[in-house]
């Protein structure tokens, strides 16, 4: 598997996090950069829902 695919796949299965999986997410965590590694990939998601909901005047 090529880097882009790794990182394509991992985007892909990244849409299916709810940013009240954080918590869970967090506590499962092994150390302080796992976390923030998290907290960013679950608030990009938060974004990108953020963005469509704003887009599509659900708000």
């Amino acid at each position: 598997m090529s880097k882009y695919e790794l990182i394509h796949d991992f985007y892909e299965k990244s849409k299916i996090l709810e940013f009240s999986d954080t918590a869970e997410l967090m506590g499962q965590a092994k150390d302080d950069e796992e976390k923030d590694f998290i907290a960013l990939i679950t608030d990009f998601v938060l974004q990108q829902k953020q963005k469509r909901v704003i887009a599509e005047k659900r708000f």
